[in-house]
């Protein structure tokens, strides 16, 4: 008998609260490659995530880490609801501002930036959380922020890939546990006092008992800083890491039990260590936005020889984390959501890499060129933010369904105009002429 897909049809896809149908009639409206956003799938995440940790502790703070999608409009509707940001970037930072963040909501987590980096956000007076003591050296010569925060790297790590494990010996962020001691007495040298700490150890991480380990961790490092050095941090980030399933079959993360496990660890350890009641922050970005986006092809072409290909309109330019890390994405044909699964085939995009996949070896219906549309599920981390113009391809529109169930368009779609806007060829062509 042949698989079939999960009957969609006026049922919600991947909970995002719109149907295939609507799916379909976005991407005749917008055209594709087409993200496409539900604010009420944001909003609940949101809600569960903030909840689960506010049930066991009074001070929570969720910094939402912009990196994972920074469309100011998904930053406006995280921080409407009260999350603070963190940025890696002044552009970042200037995203956070453009949404209507408060700057003493956003904490610039910088590595390996240009000290004019770490200027501007001390003119800006945002808190920075320094990746080096070479980095508060430098900025430490023109002047200090009133409140400093050091990233750990307390030695281990966990991630869904090689390349995103955030700490242990082959990481390059943060400052090893053997010398953050050093890094803190160097500020209270320069006379800082106020302070905060900070690590970020894990990626798309599903086991809740991670999180409770981590926090013991950094809770005894803060614990020698106030041994050491009488430095009690006033916040203490955990980071983020909390996971989404992206394939068939895994398990959510149980983020009630995570939060309870980690807010036990962290009172009990805080009062070990006479640190008071400190700010817990937590740090998510995938959590927040993965399953709240899907990324919208059409077909362009079914190509079948040795093997099948199904090409659509939305490659590695728009996607790059299935070619970047081997990263699964479930795909789903919405034109068809009820049809049966009967060809296997590799979906690929137009660039002209072979690395240029979607997914691999992946069961479809029949689908027909220029009429079929493909969603590739959980498209809303380091989708857009990743994407580029290689090939000299546009990139795509961004659409957010609003709760009420009304879209809109929150980016438009790139033109020729915009890759063109920062070429300068007037000087090349006429001097070329004299010659």
């Amino acid at each position: 008998m042949p698989l079939r897909q999960k009957r969609r049809g006026e049922r919600n896809v991947g909970e995002l609260g719109v149907t295939a149908g609507e799916l379909v009639k976005l991407a005749e409206s917008y055209g594709t490659p087409l993200f496409v956003t539900s604010e009420k799938r944001l909003l609940d995440n949101y809600s569960r995530l903030r909840d689960a940790f506010g049930k066991h502790y009074d001070d929570v703070v969720v910094r939402y880490a912009i990196k994972a999608n920074s469309n100011p409009a998904i930053i406006k509707t995280l921080a409407n609801r009260g999350a603070w940001m963190d940025a890696s970037s002044p552009a970042e930072v200037e995203f956070a501002l453009a949404a209507g963040s408060d700057k003493k909501r956003i904490m610039f987590s910088p590595n390996y930036v240009p000290r004019a980096e770490l200027e501007q956000a001390l003119d800006m007076g945002l808190v920075i959380n320094f990746d080096s003591i070479g980095q508060f050296s430098a900025l430490a010569k023109v002047g200090r922020p009133q409140c400093v925060s050091f990233r750990l790297n307390h030695g281990f790590g966990k991630g869904e890939f090689p390349g995103t494990t955030l700490s242990g010996p082959d990481s390059k962020f943060g400052i090893p546990d053997s010398r953050i001691v050093e890094a803190y007495r160097l500020a209270k040298e320069e006379g800082v006092k106020r302070f905060g700490m900070h690590m970020m150890c894990g990626s798309n991480v599903l086991e809740p008992e991670y999180f409770a380990a981590i926090t013991s961790r950094i809770l005894d490092t803060a614990g020698r800083l106030k041994s050491e050095l009488d430095i009690v941090p006033e916040f203490i980030d955990i980071g983020g890491g909390f996971g989404v399933p992206y394939r068939p079959g895994e398990v959510p993360l149980d983020i009630e039990k995570a939060a309870q496990l980690v807010s036990r660890e962290f009172m009990e350890k805080s009062a070990r260590y006479g640190l008071g009641k400190p700010q817990l922050v937590i740090e998510p970005g995938r959590y927040l936005v993965a399953d709240t986006t899907v990324l919208l092809g059409t077909v362009t072409e079914v190509k079948s020889y040795e093997k099948r290909f199904v090409g659509i309109d939305a490659g590695m330019n728009v996607l790059i984390r299935p070619a970047l890390y081997g990263a699964y994405h479930q795909v789903v044909a919405v034109t068809k959501p009820d049809a049966p699964l009967t060809i296997k085939a590799d979906v690929v995009g137009e660039i002209c890499e072979n690395t240029d996949a979607i997914a691999r070896g992946i069961m479809l219906p029949e689908v027909t060129a220029g009429e079929d549309v493909l969603a590739v599920m959980n498209a809303g981390a380091y989708g857009y933010s990743m994407s580029s113009s290689y090939n000299g391809r546009l990139r795509p529109a961004e659409v957010m369904v609003t709760t009420n169930g009304k879209p809109v368009l929150i980016r438009r779609r790139e033109t020729f105009r915009d890759l063109m806007s920062t070429v300068v060829l007037e000087d090349i062509g006429t001097r070329a002429k004299r010659e």
